[in-house]
């Protein structure tokens, strides 16, 4: 490859300069000294190498010496208090004095911090030429005034330009507003009677790229005084606190892209200025400013020339929106006529089309064309019903948002090219998210003559090739005029048209939910038989579903009442007559007792009982009942305490005291629960018993309803019970004999923990047949149960659900292997919110 080639846009055009670091160039513009400094002692870790020749000191001198070697301590004094403020560049531009060569000379010291380090910049103080500082004064506020008063955005952009040339001096100034594709319009110029206009040239993107751009968004001015400068490097190249270069994004100095200045050189420019023009935050154009012979422009009017463009920034929005007023005033009428239409019609269609104003009106189309249920109208100019029914289908693979436009469709459309004469642009609703329902406005090609400032489709210039392999570019060096006839573009749609076909899609949206009922019934009063039978299916399927929520919640609402009373009550009749029994027990015990003694002493003092009381004997077999009745009477007294503590389960278990929430003991539900099921837990001769692993955490009382929790979990544990039974009964349903099984034998494991100090989580587990997973989604469904027919309701889960996730706002979910058993996981509040 030679050393100059010639190469397409598309192998490698100018954005190859976008991986160029201009951020950290390692050198600065010479008509300042920058210095980088550590705080708080104002240590100096980096310097350019021009100190020599402006301060008589080496750069590499200064390096590791503190700023007190330029300026004196009161100068120091001043500049750390204006750093002990949040905004220090505020303070810009700090004034600073420093000697050399038996003489003092002033500098405008400009300051700003980035990545932890302090930056200090060194311009030499320049006064204002002839304006004292009460006239610069009213002399910016007069521009400021002018600008903010500019009838239209025309005007507004002529009256900055001709302001800031005016306080700047710069031979051409422009105002270049950027287009969405990137590209560049010079839209207002002032300039030297003997130059050249640029007014209405434009600029492909590739001239600024996108890293520049961003420096523009972030830093609002910059000035090259001289194109021919000489970069001046910064010693050392890296920082010493980084280890890397220092980034220079709002210095003022920073160097320029050698491609920039080779751009500019290529123009005949001298110096140039930029000031960027914001809109919401995004940069909408710039101020450029060209000289044609070196021109410095000190710190003072530099920012006066920023505050301009920061006022101009303000007035975009006011003044691009007062240009529309009216139209959008008319549109905003017409969307309101449209309501009306569409509110007293059939159907949407006929609203947007059938009266006068129609939707060809809302954004100056030609053709529209409305696609709904399978139906095609169209108005005026428009692709054929064929070709629309292909573009229909396009837009639904290419297009996802509420409202898409375009003013280029062959550009992204191919076919489009066809119809460019009725639709090159586009701009469409879409009213589904599953089908292709739009609502879609054509505008016909119209062939635009562009100006360019030179070819835009020039080829780039390979100038170098760099040892990473990239390709060092030389810029364009031709900037005459290059005309340009763009095709299959129409004209392009407003930001305000954008606006009310949003607003239109609302307006549809809403009459469409509206009507909807009345819809549906003309719809099913037209349809044969077969739709109205489906029509009435739906309604059927939509009435159980709501009958099976209110039965959901009866049920809910009278099983926990019924079964609460029932389970108190049971309490209530068996507790005061085994309190009779187990208080009376111990009596029956002492009597039985002193009985026994009372016979052993009539053995003891008549050993021999007449013939009648020893066949007694021998008939009730005394010895028999000696020994035996303690051991009857202790028995008794067991199972006493047995039917107690059932009762206290049954007690806690229906908590039907507490209606209202309180903290209770989860563990103590947990365990009534257990025991009230504990027969169904036990083996017997047809099949052995379940076992419970409790694994309990320490956990804090919990604010709830207590007896409706108990009911979620006698609903799940007895949920559990069914599927290891039916593992029983079917072995080939589980894994218990597997050598991966992690038990053995059927269990139910129960895992209680805190949940970030916030929730209790209790965990039930189980070994059985588990849950398929397309079952899994439907779990808490009113009425779904995955038991045989007979053997289930399909509410126990559904019920848990809604006490757990209404009552408590907790979480019921379940985590199931099919085969490997199914654990429910319950999450709630330690206190009620």
């Amino acid at each position: 490859m030679t050393t100059r080639q010639i190469i397409t846009a598309e192998e490698a055009s100018l954005t190859n300069c976008e991986m160029e670091p201009i951020q950290i160039p390692g050198s600065i513009q010479p008509h300042g000294i920058l210095l980088v400094l550590q705080e708080p002692d104002l240590t100096i870790l980096q310097a350019s190498e021009n100190t020599l020749e402006i301060l008589g000191i080496k750069a590499e001198n200064l390096i590791s010496n503190n700023l007190s070697v330029l300026i004196d301590e009161l100068q120091i004094k001043c500049l750390k208090e204006c750093l002990s403020s949040e905004e220090i560049q505020s303070f810009n531009p700090v004034k600073f004095s420093i000697k050399f060569n038996q003489k003092t000379v002033s500098f405008d010291g400009i300051i700003h911090r980035i990545n932890g380090l302090l930056i200090l910049e060194l311009e030499s103080a320049v006064s204002i030429e002839y304006m004292p500082f009460f006239s610069f004064y009213h002399y910016i506020r007069t521009a400021a005034t002018k600008i903010q008063e500019s009838p239209n955005l025309q005007q507004l952009c002529q009256n900055i330009a001709t302001e800031v040339r005016h306080l700047s001096g710069f031979d051409r100034v422009m105002v270049y507003k950027f287009s969405p594709e990137g590209h560049g319009e010079v839209i207002a110029e002032d300039k030297r009677e003997d130059l050249n206009s640029y007014l209405g040239l434009n600029y492909p993107a590739t001239d600024i790229p996108k890293q520049a751009r961003k420096l523009y968004s972030l830093n609002w001015i910059r000035l090259i005084a001289d194109i021919n400068y000489q970069p001046v490097p910064i010693t050392p190249l890296n920082n010493s606190v980084t280890g890397n270069p220092i980034d220079l994004s709002f210095s003022g100095l920073r160097s320029v892209s050698p491609l920039h200045i080779e751009y500019l050189q290529n123009m005949g420019v001298g110096a140039s200025m930029s000031i960027s023009l914001m809109k919401e935050q995004k940069l909408w154009g710039l101020v450029a400013c060209h000289h044609y012979s070196p021109k410095y422009i000190s710190y003072e009017a530099r920012t006066a020339c920023k505050f301009l463009g920061q006022v101009m920034s303000v007035e975009l929005s006011s003044k691009a929106d007062r240009e529309n007023y009216d139209y959008q005033i008319k549109l905003k009428s017409l969307i309101s006529r449209f309501i009306e239409y569409m509110s007293r019609e059939k159907n949407v269609s006929d609203g947007l089309l059938k009266n006068y104003p129609n939707l060809l009106e809302l954004v100056s189309a030609e053709g529209a064309a409305i696609c709904l249920d399978q139906e095609l109208r169209v108005i005026g100019k428009t692709p054929s019903l064929s070709e629309l029914k292909s573009l229909t289908e396009w837009i639904g693979t290419h297009f996802k948002q509420d409202v898409f436009y375009t003013d280029s469709l062959p550009k992204l459309y191919p076919e489009a090219e066809k119809y460019k004469d009725v639709a090159s642009g586009l701009i469409g609703i879409s009213l589904s998210q599953t089908q292709n329902h739009y609502v879609l406005c054509f505008r016909p090609e119209v062939v635009q003559t562009v100006n360019w400032a030179g070819n835009p489709y020039e080829p780039a210039k390979i100038t170098k090739i760099m040892e990473d392999g990239s390709l060092r570019l030389s810029p364009r060096k031709s900037f005459e005029l290059w005309k340009e006839i763009v095709k299959f573009k129409s004209l392009p749609w407003k930001q305000c048209e954008i606006e009310a076909v949003h607003e239109l899609r609302d307006a549809i949206i809403k009459i469409v939910l509206r009507q909807a009922d009345e819809l549906a019934k003309l719809i099913a009063a037209l349809q044969e038989s077969e739709a109205r039978e489906r029509e009435k299916a739906a309604q059927l399927e939509q009435a159980l579903k709501e009958l099976q929520r209110t039965q959901t919640q009866l049920v809910q609402s009278e099983k926990m009442s019924a079964l609460g009373q029932m389970v108190a009550g049971i309490a209530h009749e068996i507790n005061n007559p085994i309190n009779f029994i187990y208080g009376n027990l111990s009596h029956a015990d002492e009597y039985t007792q002193d009985l026994l003694d009372l016979l052993n002493l009539y053995q003891k003092y008549f050993p021999e009982p007449g013939k009648e009381i020893t066949e007694k004997a021998e008939q009730v077999e005394l010895d028999f009942l000696v020994e035996d009745l303690p051991k009857l009477l202790a028995s008794m007294k067991l199972g006493s305490e047995r039917i107690r503590e059932i009762v206290l389960a049954l007690r806690n278990f229906s908590r039907l005291d507490e209606s209202e929430m309180k903290f209770v003991d989860i563990h103590e539900g947990i365990d009534s629960t257990l025991l009230i099921l504990s027969n169904r837990l036990k083996s017997n001769p047809h099949r052995t018993g379940i076992d419970v692993i409790k694994a309990y955490g320490k956990l804090p009382k919990v604010e709830c309803y207590a007896g409706q929790l108990n009911q979620v979990f006698m609903n799940i544990l007895a949920n559990a019970i069914d599927a290891l039974e039916e593992g029983m009964e079917n072995p080939s349903l589980v894994d218990w004999g597997k050598a991966d099984s992690q038990y053995s034998s059927p269990t139910i494991e129960i895992c209680t923990y805190l949940v970030d100090n916030n929730y209790v989580c209790i965990r039930i587990k189980d070994n059985g047949c588990g849950i398929a997973e397309e079952m899994q989604s439907r779990l808490f469904d009113p009425f779904f149960t995955t038991k045989m027919v007979g053997k289930g309701t399909g509410i126990g889960l559904a019920i848990s659900y809604a006490v757990v996730v209404e009552k408590h706002q907790g979480k019921l979910t379940c985590n199931s292997v099919k085969g490997k058993g199914a654990e429910l996981i319950i999450e709630i509040p330690i206190t009620a919110s």
